[in-house]
């Protein structure tokens, strides 16, 4: 109940959208995935050393937090546009706000298709230190984190790394 008390009030954070609320990665490999099989929404369990290569959007929220639900079409676009092109979009659900059957629904409702990964028990948020939500990492194809923070009003800087990541993912 308090860390959920505590979540919705860092929503609030949201206001001081040009920091980071969470661990810092940049320059740095994120920590990997806490997740088991069935814990995965229309992706099998995915791995950041196995996606290594590949271009990766990180982002942690739960179903009620209205800055998360105001970020969800930017996914569902960016899943549409360059997912083919090398995107991998894990969208991560803090467990302990979010029940699995909530989440579920709300993916088949809205119809998105990218990876969905219920944190049970919250255990990737916290090893990433989430204290707001959304919270984000973009992950270049070395490994390592170019991008990181809160991405409400970041979109299109966000999006333009993505682009120039994936221009050198191809080459």
């Amino acid at each position: 109940m308090i860390r959920g008390l505590l979540a919705v009030l860092l929503v609030a954070a949201f206001a001081l959208q040009d920091q980071n609320l969470g661990n810092s990665y940049l320059g740095k490999a994120p920590p990997e995935l806490s997740s088991e099989k069935e814990q995965w929404l229309n992706s099998p369990p995915l791995s950041l050393a196995k996606l290594q290569g590949k271009v990766v959007w990180i982002e942690f929220g739960f179903l009620k937090c209205p800055p998360c639900r105001k970020m969800k079409p930017n996914l569902t676009r960016w899943h549409k546009e360059y997912a083919e092109k090398g995107l991998v979009i894990i969208d991560i659900s803090d467990g302990s706000l979010d029940k699995f059957d909530d989440l579920k629904k709300e993916v088949e409702e809205k119809e998105e298709k990218f990876a969905v990964l219920w944190d049970k028990d919250a255990k990737t948020c916290l090893a990433y230190g989430i204290q707001a939500y959304p919270q984000g990492y973009l992950v270049g194809v070395d490994g390592t984190v170019i991008w990181e923070g809160l991405p409400n009003p970041k979109v299109e800087e966000i999006e333009q790394k993505i682009v120039a990541e994936l221009a050198k993912a191809k080459k």
